[in-house]
């Protein structure tokens, strides 16, 4: 990859996102889609997992970043359970793990080529590739 400490910052950001907005006091906001917090949750930490397994090609690697997941996803649900104006919920931890797992079962599929595409389109544009 040219461009690996770019997508690297980009995921760290991505990280400190999901920590900043798990642990922020949020409107209540109703959702015509029973559970749809659920499906956002699923949904943000597949993207996180998908993101590290695309930058990482060591399986240990890889699973140290599930099990990293994994765990910020408890962590932050404790620490909303400390909050006077978030909850902490099971259902939310088991859709951030469930996301989390279904993003490293794709690791082995093209799934884990699209950040390495992405950047080979961007260093072509920018005429790092001869």
């Amino acid at each position: 990859m040219y461009y690996r400490k770019l997508w690297l910052t980009f995921g760290i950001i991505y990280i400190i996102t999901i920590f900043l907005l798990s642990l922020v006091k949020v409107p209540d906001i109703s959702s015509p889609i029973s559970h749809s917090d659920k499906i956002i949750h699923f949904l943000m930490y597949f993207i996180l997992v998908g993101w590290f397994v695309q930058l990482y090609e060591n399986r240990q690697i890889r699973l140290f970043v599930l099990l990293c997941a994994i765990f910020l996803g408890l962590f932050i649900e404790l620490l909303q359970g400390m909050t006077s104006y978030r909850n902490f919920d099971y259902y939310d931890g088991i859709a951030n793990s469930i996301g989390a797992i279904a993003a490293f079962s794709l690791a082995k599929t093209s799934f884990s080529c699209i950040l390495s595409k992405v950047d080979i389109l961007i260093a072509a544009k920018l005429n790092k590739i001869t």
